[in-house]
């Protein structure tokens, strides 16, 4: 009962503690569910471009005692977990096996089959013109200009070892986004693809009656004509729900539950490819290193935290320590001073934790409108608060129980003097600021000399070694913060030594005696402050440039703020792309490609743009070039016709040099080869429009005067406004004309493809606005408790003051000086340290992006943001905290003293 009751009688020591506790737990709270939200999220990302999610493989096609399609798919789609099911075949074809009305295509050919549902719950195949109806086929675009194929028109297959199968064309399909159509299904090349433009779909009935009868008795002859067999399959659209409130490591499982499951259907028959699974193996691993990440960057305010209950309990350090000394003194034993001492460390640890929890409750609400962030659950939320209670009542050992223990081994009557001492505080004793300092620089020079922030393919393993680097932006941060403080204590001590200014105000001259001669409580609450402001500084650096960097990178993939892609069935001049000038649209460019360009015998992609016109609307970054800037290399492609830019790759693998001749055979649109010599005028590692990469870039007219190749393969455009959704307007125009059905529309904001990492595509701003508030909610706190340690430690000082003359407005002017004081030298080294940390937090997203960070974006905007929001809130708290000194009690003081 006496702990409780000492709680109560020092309510200043007890509330400060809880306020230190409170915005430590809070912090934690907030940031550990935001944490858990995100990782939902990267589920729900790392599922969105999986179109077809499990694929159960017959592995006997051509027997005839192999489970049919139609019986597979009913038990398939009866299993839990399924949102979908379609029945699903192809083929490859000989060539000359598809003509109409004279004409044959000469290449390769592709078969699929499948029924007009299939375009609805798996839309890939994208149907141009015409329409999907049983008895009829669709043809890719492709194959409609080659054999000059109308709707309507009949199409003859050839079939090895059977009648010709004659069919009607009811439709015109798009088949360049159906990638996972022409992947291979076997256990070697699972996943690879090699698009066929040649391609014709049959409805199953036709298929299952007519072609598959054909190619069992083309196997069984004694010379097959076709030497793979077809493919049937069951493809699965899994039921979303099922991973909505999972985060990927639990997604997964499920996952790898339902294939299992599909695989017990009929044993042995069937080989379920998993493509939920690969997606989610990826986000697993990029799930466990955003938590990382989040964490690091998150435990400077942690640690602040405990830094400021601990600074807020020194407010009656003193005091505290005397009563103790007192209390041993009348018999009380170590035994039960532990004791009295775990029993209020417990309390005000649990009654923080609460009310930190109530407090990230409350900052949540603000910020998202509910205290469970977006893609967080009521189980996460409360392993959440778990973790956040523990590191509260560690906090409160740090803060309260750490210190008053360590007193019991002290000498009582040491303990009941009445001394403070003077001697300089033990980081400034022990050069503390300077050992972080090199710390930090040991961490660094170590990571630089191992090659570290270099992006490379496996980026979760580069991201994982890199990630023990995170200690040197903590260590910056604290030791870059203690010796810019040593620096303003030097100057004080200084400028108090100096001569008297015979201008300077009662008030000044006061304030500068004042913080000079009381540099430890002042040098407390400066880093106290400094630290915060640092902390809000850094992540708020470190987010601008993430945000800028996922901005960079999805403009690689689109090569503008939207590219637009006619089909091939309605082509469109890459000279004129004034059609594309909606309301917003500033400039357009085309671009053709050439997939098999030679180079010797290579096959090699060759990319033609308008060199003036592409600068304008991509802007690609001087980092795509070597050794040249982007203008410069633009330019010089632009002033020669029979220039060509080379990737780093290919002037590595041929000794390419710059000024170095290149002949290359370019396909005309007859199939014959046209060679044409080039000249290398610059080298490149990416390319905007092609984040898969590219070997060769030439000018358009070259390229059309040696081809003949006249129509776009797509558009890059570039808007007046710099926001997506102004973007999303300009692409909702355009989807809005009425061709609209012969284009495909992408924005940056969509640019994300599975191919990338969901690591690189988080979306952080919700982390920036819980560490604003934090950063403001601790900057207040610093400056209240510096305000109410001046009135605690100079209250005989101002009362004489007062018997002195100086009126109670100059008093408060007096606090109110040294409070601003405190606070405009916390903002300057605050936002110097921040900015330094976030230097050294950036490199951990070179893995991440094509063109790696190296230096922090200005963000200017948002760190004036911050300052203002840190001014205000503590100049709330050193007004309310200077108005106290006109209540202050003279006889109280000296009685105290």
């Amino acid at each position: 009962m006496y702990s409780l009751r000492r709680l109560v009688r020092q309510p200043a020591r007890t509330l400060a503690a809880l306020a230190g506790v409170a915005l430590a737990v809070a912090l934690i709270a907030s940031i550990a569910a935001f944490v858990d939200g995100s990782a939902r999220l990267m589920t729900t990302r790392a599922l969105a471009p999986v179109t077809i999610g499990l694929q159960a493989v017959v592995n006997r096609p051509l027997a005839t005692d192999a489970p049919t399609l139609d019986s597979l798919r009913t038990r398939i789609a009866a299993t839990p977990g399924v949102g979908a099911a379609a029945a699903f075949a192809s083929a490859d074809l000989n060539a000359a096996a598809l003509s109409a009305a004279g004409a044959s295509l000469n290449g390769a050919a592709k078969l699929f089959a499948f029924d007009a549902g299939y375009l609805r719950d798996f839309p890939l195949v994208r149907v141009t013109t015409g329409a999907f109806a049983p008895g009829t086929a669709l043809l890719s675009t492709e194959a409609a200009t080659a054999l000059n194929a109308k709707v309507g028109d009949r199409l003859r297959l050839a079939l090895p070892g059977a009648a010709p199968l004659s069919v009607t064309l009811g439709g015109i399909a798009d088949f360049r986004s159906a990638g996972p159509l022409f992947a291979s299904r076997s256990v070697d090349t699972q996943g690879e693809f090699t698009y066929v433009p040649n391609s014709i779909v049959l409805d199953l009935e036709t298929f299952s009656s007519a072609v598959l009868p054909a190619l069992r008795a083309d196997a069984a002859s004694a010379s097959p004509g076709l030497r793979t067999p077809p493919v049937l399959e069951v493809q699965v659209r899994t039921d979303r729900a099922r991973y909505a409130n999972l985060d990927p490591a639990a997604a997964l499982a499920s996952a790898q539950g339902l294939r299992r499951t599909i695989e017990r259907i009929v044993p042995g028959e069937v080989r379920v490819i998993d493509n939920i699974a690969s997606a989610l193996a990826g986000a697993q691993g990029d799930s466990v290193l955003a938590k990382i990440m989040f964490l690091f960057l998150g435990t400077p305010g942690v640690l602040l935290a405990a830094y400021i209950a601990r600074y807020a309990i020194g407010l009656v350090a003193e005091a505290d320590r005397r009563e103790i000394a007192l209390l041993r003194a009348r018999g009380a034993g170590p035994a039960h001073l532990r004791r009295q001492l775990t029993v209020e460390t417990l309390v005000v640890g649990a009654i923080g934790a609460i009310g930190g929890l109530l407090v990230a409750a409350a900052v949540l609400t603000v910020l998202f409108g509910t205290p469970f962030p977006p893609g967080a659950t009521a189980a996460a939320l409360a392993t959440s608060a778990a973790i956040a209670i523990v590191s509260g009542l560690l906090t409160t050992g740090f803060a309260l129980y750490l210190p008053r223990r360590m007193a019991l081994a002290h000498d009582v009557t040491e303990e009941r003097r009445d001394i403070v001492s003077s001697a300089p505080a033990m980081w400034l004793r022990l050069r503390l600021d300077v050992v972080l300092i090199a710390f930090a620089a040991a961490i660094e020079g170590i990571t630089l000399l191992a090659g570290g922030f270099r992006p490379t393919a496996a980026e979760g393993q580069s991201l994982s070694l890199s990630f023990y680097t995170l200690l040197a932006p903590v260590l910056l941060w604290v030791g870059l913060t203690l010796l810019l403080v040593r620096v303003v204590l030097a100057f004080l001590r200084r400028a108090d030594r100096g001569p008297r200014s015979p201008f300077g105000s009662i008030v000044g001259g006061l304030a500068r005696r004042g913080l000079a001669r009381r540099s430890g409580p002042f040098a407390a609450g400066l880093t106290a402050l400094a630290l915060a402001v640092a902390f809000g500084t850094s992540l708020a650096l470190f987010i601008a440039t993430y945000d800028a960097h996922q901005r960079s990178d999805a403009r690689v993939v689109v090569g503008g703020d939207l590219r637009v892609t006619p089909s091939t069935a309605v082509p469109h001049a890459a000279t004129d792309s004034s059609w594309l000038m909606a309301p917003g649209v500033s400039e357009a460019t085309a671009v053709v490609q050439i997939n098999d360009a030679l180079v010797g015998n290579d096959k090699r992609a060759l990319v033609a743009v308008d060199p003036a016109a592409f600068g304008r609307v991509a802007a690609p970054p001087d980092a795509f070039f070597v050794n040249q800037t982007t203008s410069g290399t633009l330019a010089a492609l632009q002033a020669d016709p029979n220039a060509v830019l080379v990737s780093d790759e290919l002037a590595r693998t041929f000794n390419i040099l710059p000024g170095d001749a290149v002949m290359l055979r370019l396909p005309r649109i007859d199939g014959t080869l046209v060679p044409a010599m080039f000249h290398a005028v610059g080298e490149f590692k990416n390319f905007p429009g092609f984040p898969q990469g590219i070997d060769l870039v030439a000018t358009r007219t070259t390229v059309a005067s040696l081809t003949g190749r006249t129509a776009a393969d797509f558009f890059v455009l570039r808007t007046d406004a710099n926001s997506n959704s102004a973007i999303a307007s300009v692409a909702a125009t355009l989807r809005a004309r009425p061709d609209a059905n012969s284009l495909q529309v992408q924005t940056v904001a969509e640019a994300y493809s599975q191919d990338q990492s969901t690591l690189a595509a988080l979306n952080l701003s919700g982390l920036s606005q819980i560490v604003t508030v934090f950063t403001v909610l601790m900057s207040a706190a610093a400056a209240a408790i510096f305000i109410a340690a001046t009135l605690a430690a100079r209250g005989k000082e101002f009362i004489i003051l007062r018997a002195l003359g100086l009126d109670p407005s100059r008093l408060r002017r007096l606090i109110a000086v040294e409070g601003a004081l405190l606070v405009a030298i916390a903002l300057v080294i605050g936002v110097a340290v921040g900015a330094a940390a976030a230097t050294l937090d950036i490199q951990i997203l070179a893995p991440l992006f094509v063109v790696p960070p190296f230096v922090p974006d200005p963000a200017i905007g948002g760190v004036a943001a911050l300052a203002v929001l840190v001014l205000a809130a503590s100049a709330l708290a050193i007004v309310a905290g200077s108005a106290r000194v006109a209540r202050l009690r003279p006889a109280e003081i000296l009685r105290e003293e």
